[in-house]
């Protein structure tokens, strides 16, 4: 704006009549000289005004522009720690502002302050309460009724903004009953390997009188649920129970076995050091006296290339004196076999004696962070056991903890969630257990599983069950064994269930 003024004064009088930006002057006796005192804002009008003696040229205005009728809101956010990084979006088509991502489960939106823009000149209100981006302190726990107001005063857009919360805890697990009798449950052993797609579980038949042969059988699932029979050649199967069976390099490897032969009506076992190896699970080749030393229920472990059975029974049968120590309920193994078979080929498996760790059986083992661990079992006196050990070439063996669970045996462990879960086992007392262990610290500390992740009560307690995690994040379990007290004697009982569960995050 430009005012120009020459030799004549003007009156205020007559530019005040005006509704114009321009300049107040306080003339002197000098009329050349001019004094700015201050501007003074107008709209869009020009008036020009010709005066004698000179020439005036006032910028100035005869009528108001009419307000805006814009409005809305074009980002909202909140800027509390945590929840500040979920992205909301704003659709200024149905007025919802949502956020895609749902908050933490039972995450606090009591006190949250919003962070939004909006359509310049608009106001922002909340049940009247005039809104201040990163201010204003309200209760997101329900929907929200968000007004915005043009510059207007009349226009007026109405948001419903839902802060979504995630309803599910995501560390809960729901665990289902996939099959209530999965296969046949006249066999005592039960052992699973999964290879090239199928789940396989191989059965088999310990102790049976009036049986002239041993007796396998080998049920496959892609699913959990629906299971099927495959048929075996008996001339080239493991036939027998007892089976240690791992994979590597998709190919199976069943590492000690016991078949038997009818001796007075009665089928007796024979430990095998025959090695059996199979590419689809059903159909196997057998290498003769490949294993070198016999074994069976030995832990068996894949680390780093290499195949490694830790122990194992060296009979099948408990203890030649008949009973246990002073106060067990378990039998002993009559052997125990202090060596470790150990093969990096997959076809030579060399014995090499172990270091440190005490001789036991039926203990759980897992590999976590590069390393084999030990974990329970029963002793050569019959004692259930509470250590956890480790070995990162299963021949030297290193204690991580002692008294970190309730002794057992027959527990089942495997690494789930990066966590160690132990599942299940025999106790001292000679009951089984339904109780989900977990460590985060690889075996040293053990806390129970919350109840939001334990088995159902319709879960049957167990031990010696098949455990382990699909490609998808399914936590399996199948079978095992319940355990009752008949006259001093814990009588296992084998179990066909399979169960299926899985965190919620995953």
């Amino acid at each position: 704006m430009l005012l120009v003024l020459k030799n004549n004064p003007i009156s205020n009088q007559y530019i005040n009549q005006f509704d114009c930006l321009f300049l107040e002057y306080d003339f002197i006796n000098n009329l050349n000289q001019t004094k700015i005192m201050k501007p003074i804002f107008f709209k869009k009008y020009v008036l020009g005004l010709m005066c004698a003696g000179g020439l005036l040229i006032v910028a100035s205005c005869s009528k108001d522009d009419p307000l805006s009728n814009l409005t809305g809101i074009t980002t909202f956010g909140f800027t509390n720690d945590v929840v500040k990084d979920y992205n909301f979006t704003v659709d200024n088509s149905t007025f919802v502002i949502k956020n895609t991502d749902s908050l933490p489960y039972k995450f606090d939106v009591t006190k949250l302050v919003a962070k939004f823009t909006f359509i310049l000149g608009s106001k922002v209100s909340i049940n009247n309460v005039a809104q201040v981006s990163g201010v204003t302190v309200n209760d997101f726990t329900n929907e929200i009724a968000l007004k915005v107001v043009a510059e207007d005063g009349v226009t007026i857009k109405n948001y419903r903004v839902l802060v979504n919360v995630a309803k599910t805890n995501p560390e809960g697990v729901k665990w289902r009953k996939a099959n209530p009798n999965a296969f046949d449950s006249a066999f005592e052993t039960q052992e699973h390997f999964f290879l090239n797609g199928k789940h396989f579980v191989v059965l088999g038949e310990q102790f049976q009188w009036f049986v002239s042969d041993p007796a396998s059988k080998l049920y496959s699932t892609t699913d959990g649920v629906t299971w099927k029979q495959e048929t075996i050649d008996p001339a080239t199967f493991p036939v027998g129970f007892g089976h240690n069976i791992v994979v590597k390099d998709n190919k199976a490897y069943c590492v000690g076995y016991a078949s038997g032969v009818n001796t007075f009506g009665a089928l007796q076992p024979t430990l095998e050091k025959n090695l059996y190896t199979s590419t689809d699970g059903i159909t196997w080749t057998k290498t003769a006296n490949a294993l070198d030393v016999s074994r069976i229920f030995s832990p068996a472990f894949v680390l780093g290339g290499s195949i490694y059975a830790f122990g194992g029974n060296t009979t099948s049968f408990g203890s030649f004196t008949g009973s246990g120590a002073v106060g067990t309920l378990y039998y002993p193994a009559a052997g125990i076999s202090n060596s470790t078979l150990i093969s990096a080929n997959g076809t030579t498996f060399t014995p090499t004696a172990y270091t440190n760790i005490p001789k036991r059986t039926f203990a759980a083992s897992y590999v976590y962070n590069n390393k084999m661990y030990i974990a329970g079992g029963l002793s050569t006196t019959g004692t259930v056991l509470n250590d956890v050990w480790s070995s990162t070439d299963g021949v030297a063996w290193t204690q991580v903890s002692t008294g970190g669970f309730s002794a057992r045996m027959k527990a089942s462990c495997v690494v789930y969630d990066n966590k160690i879960w132990m599942i299940g086992g025999a106790l001292a007392d000679g009951t089984s257990t339904s109780a989900i262990l977990v460590s985060s610290d690889g075996g040293v500390t053990w806390a129970a599983a919350p109840a939001f992740q334990a088995l159902p009560s319709t879960f049957t307690p167990r031990c010696n069950a098949d455990v382990f995690v699909d490609a998808t994040g399914n936590l399996w379990i199948v079978g095992g064994e319940s355990t009752t007290l008949d006259a001093g004697d814990v009588i296992f009982t084998p179990l066909t269930d399979v169960w299926i569960g899985k965190l919620n995050k995953i």
